[in-house]
């Protein structure tokens, strides 16, 4: 089973990355964001758009603010 792993861009140039959430296995697309689920029903909002997706190596999900 593959999970994902959350980040949003930070610092000024978006150069550097903050984890958000660990495990995720859901993500569904809300009015101003992302709602993120894990296998054990914890959520997080983040608010912005996708920048990329890793389904392969990372298994990332990174977004913009």
């Amino acid at each position: 089973m593959c999970l994902s792993t959350a980040y949003i861009e930070t610092g000024n140039k978006g150069d550097k990355m903050k984890e958000v959430m660990g495990d995720v296995a859901l993500l569904e697309a809300e009015v101003n964001g992302f709602l993120l689920t894990t296998l054990l029903g914890e959520q997080k909002f983040v608010a912005g758009r996708i920048k990329s997706i890793d389904f392969i190596q990372d298994h990332s999900i990174v977004f913009e603010s």
